[in-house]
Formats: structure tokens, C-alpha cells, sequence
């Protein structure tokens, strides 16, 4: 039997004897129903990208509380912007290290009991967060359930997750499981500043808690189903993970990604609070994170169409060069109008970047460590992050301001670029 399952001509054999979907036969997955003559796409895998929207945004809204929150929470501790973004760091960076560990986890048992897990930490990231008496334990709340398990779990392994329900439209998939930064991004901050001014941040934050856990838990359980995996990419050659080639376009991309997601979250960690600085009304000022957030939604749907169409690395290239357009006209703004056209470069070319990166280092490996795989990509991206968001709060303290902090911003974003233009050869790009 176990020589007889691994023939190579298991692919021909009647569908109706093939075995249940996602159950492991003598090491191949079985492909699913839905993808007997059009690939392993079906009407759950668009239903199940849906659901990946809503708990992708949810997540993302509780990782940006902190920045959105930032002045209300200095106020209730009277301490300085760089007490607060170090709660932002310690909640990306908890981020990076829990979707390596929930990637490499996600790979071997299946995404659903993770997913359960997330959303229940997620919620009580939320609620003790609301009851913090100090900042000791919005680290704890933030940095390990919000962040450490919440986003580790809603990020790389959610989109990874996804991608195995796809293959003609693997890209957009990619895309969908990171819109939700911009759904997320776009609705949530002007709410929770709202809230904060009416009813206060930890009522808002409470309120946020019963939220979550009342759509995250629910859109969990849709994971239950096993995923289809076409016999030929869970048999792909061991070897060619173990090409040099492919290891430094992986650590090339990597470094890429590091420098341009620092520079983002400069932005994104301080642009409220540099808002309000201006002398603009909270809520005002957080419409600048939506704005910027809110762009991302649509060159994420863009870039994985055009992915599809200019390849990968193309998109890339003209993402990146929208983001560091964006945070250098950011860092030469006065006016409210300027920085809502900075804000929204840099949210078109944040949108356009992220998604390509993982699809970029997934197409380099088997399907079976595309968990581990994007999630290590994405570990460059979330602990610059962290970096970026506290960083920036060091950094206007000791100069008294912003000025000087998104120009450094734009230092980082150009440096990212020169990478990319540099090794664009070794992606096949002239």
C-alpha cells in the first residue's frame, strides 16, 4: 500500500478513491473536492477569504491601539511619547517571534486550533489592557496576547493559511490575508480615538475586547475544514530549498523589508500623535492613520493582480518607490492637505510591498513550509517595525519633535530601495 500510494501516477487515478481531504497518505495530501478539474480553488476557498478580511482587520485594530491611544495614555501616566511606543515595539516585535513559533506550529498540526487560541488572547489582550495600572502590564497585555500570540497567529500564519486554498490566485489570496491592515487600519483608529474622547480609553478598550471575541471566535472555526494541497506541491524536491540562489534572494528581500517596514512604522507608530502636535483636532489627527491605512486596501488588491501580469519583483519595485515618494514629501509637510497626500503614498506603497515579499519568498520553497517560510519573511518586517515605532518615540523626545525623526524615516525607505534596484538581476528584472 505504501509503495503503492507514493507511484507516480497517483495524480491519474479515479477521483472518487482519492482520500479525504487534508489527511495525510503516505506523506502526500490528498486534494480537496472543490479541485477536481479547476484546481484547488472553490467557492469556500473566496468564503474562507472573507472571513481572513474581518479577523486580519480586527487584529491589526488592536496592534494599532497603542499608537492611536498614545496621548491619552502618556496623559494617564504622565510620561513621555517613547514610554508608550516602546509598549507599540514590544507589541510588534511579540509578533515576529510568535508567528515564527506559530508558523513553524501551523505547519505540522493546522492553522484552526491556532486560530482558536488567537482570538482568545486577542480579546484578553484587549480587556487587560483596559484594567492596566501601569505600563508594566500593557507591556504583558500587548507584547504576549495582542501581539505575541494575537498578531503571530493573524499575520503570517493566517495568509499562509489562506494560500494553501488557492493557486491560480495565489497572489490575490496573499493580498486579501493582509488587506485587513487597511480595513482594520482605515475604520478603527478614528473609533477608538472617538471613544477615548467620549467615554474614555478603557471603556473603549473593554468594548473592543467583547467585539473581538464575539467575530474572531466564530470566523475561527471555518478552519476546522482541512486545506486541499495539490500532490505536486506537496511533493515539490527537497532540493531546491537548499539552493544558494534561493537563500540570498530570501536574506536579500529580507534586508529590503526590514529597512522599508522600519521607515513605515515610524510613520505609522507617531503620525496621531505628530497630528496633534500640528494642532489638529484627535480625531482629525487619526484620520491620517486611516487615510494612510485605508490606501493600503487597494494597492494590495492591485499589486496581486498585477502580479499576476508584471511578475513580482516589478511590483515590488514600483511599490517601494511610491513609499519612500510618500515619506519624503511627509517629511518636508506643513499643511493638513500635504500630509493627507504623504500619508496616503506611503499607505499605496505599504499595500503594494508587504503582500509581494511573501510571495516572493513562498514561490521559493514547498508548499508544505510556506507557514514557516512567510512567517520568517515577515519576522524581518515586524521586529524593524517594533524598532521603528519605539525608535521614533526615542527619537522625538530627544529632539523635541518630528522633523527630524521622518527624515531619518525616508533615509531608511531609500536605502531598502537601493537594495531592490541593486539585486534586481538575481529576480530576473533588467
Amino acid at each position: 500500500m505504501r509503495r503503492w500510494r507514493r507511484m507516480k501516477w497517483l495524480p491519474e487515478l479515479d477521483m472518487a478513491r482519492r482520500i479525504e481531504p487534508g489527511r495525510p497518505a503516505g506523506g502526500i495530501m490528498a486534494v480537496a473536492p472543490c479541485a477536481m478539474d479547476r484546481g484547488v480553488e472553490c467557492a469556500y476557498s473566496w468564503w474562507l477569504a472573507a472571513l481572513v478580511l474581518v479577523i486580519s482587520s480586527i487584529s491589526f485594530g488592536a496592534v494599532s491601539a497603542v499608537p492611536v491611544l498614545l496621548k491619552p495614555l502618556a496623559r494617564e501616566w504622565n510620561t513621555g511619547a517613547a514610554s508608550i511606543a516602546w509598549v507599540h515595539m514590544s507589541t510588534l516585535v511579540g509578533a515576529g517571534l510568535g508567528s515564527l513559533v506559530l508558523g513553524r506550529m501551523m505547519d505540522r498540526w493546522g492553522f484552526f486550533p491556532i486560530a482558536l487560541t488567537a482570538s482568545v488572547a486577542t480579546a484578553c489582550g484587549l480587556f487587560l489592557a483596559s484594567r492596566a495600572s501601569g505600563i508594566l502590564t500593557l507591556h504583558l497585555a500587548c507584547g504576549v496576547l495582542i501581539g505575541g500570540v494575537g498578531q503571530g497567529a493573524f499575520f503570517s500564519p493566517l495568509t499562509a493559511a489562506l494560500s494553501r486554498w488557492f493557486d491560480r490566485h495565489r497572489a490575490l489570496a496573499m493580498a486579501i490575508g493582509t488587506s485587513g491592515q487597511g480595513v482594520g487600519g482605515f475604520f478603527i483608529p478614528p473609533l477608538l480615538r472617538l471613544g477615548a474622547d467620549r467615554i474614555g480609553w478603557r471603556t473603549t478598550l473593554e468594548l473592543y475586547a467583547g467585539v473581538a471575541l464575539a467575530l474572531l471566535v466564530p470566523c475561527a472555526l471555518a478552519f476546522r475544514r482541512a486545506p486541499p494541497v495539490t500532490i505536486a506541491a506537496a511533493s515539490a524536491p527537497a532540493a531546491e530549498q537548499r539552493n544558494g540562489e534561493h537563500w540570498h534572494r530570501f536574506w536579500t528581500l529580507g534586508l529590503a523589508l526590514a529597512l522599508t517596514s522600519l521607515a513605515t512604522f515610524v510613520v505609522i507608530g507617531h503620525v496621531v500623535a505628530f497630528g496633534e502636535e500640528r494642532g489638529f483636532a484627535p480625531v482629525v489627527a487619526a484620520s491620517l492613520m486611516s487615510g494612510l491605512l485605508g490606501a493600503t486596501l487597494f494597492s494590495r488588491l492591485l499589486a496581486g493582480w498585477l502580479a499576476r501580469h508584471w511578475g513580482g519583483f516589478r511590483v515590488l519595485l514600483v511599490a517601494s518607490a511610491i513609499h519612500l515618494t510618500g515619506i519624503g514629501l511627509l517629511a518636508v509637510s506643513q499643511g493638513y492637505p500635504a500630509l493627507v497626500a504623504a500619508s496616503a503614498l506611503i499607505g499605496l506603497g505599504f499595500g503594494g510591498y508587504l503582500p509581494i515579499y511573501a510571495l516572493l519568498a513562498s514561490d521559493m520553497f514547498p508548499a508544505s513550509e510556506s507557514g514557516r517560510r512567510i512567517a520568517e519573511m515577515y519576522f524581518f518586517a515586524f521586529v524593524a517595525a517594533g524598532l521603528g515605532s519605539g525608535g521614533g518615540g526615542w527619537m522625538h523626545d530627544v529632539s523635541g519633535g518630528y522633523a527630524m525623526t521622518f527624515r531619518c524615516a525616508a533615509l531608511m525607505a531609500c536605502a531598502g530601495m537601493l537594495i531592490l534596484v541593486a539585486k534586481r538581476k538575481r529576480f530576473d528584472v533588467p
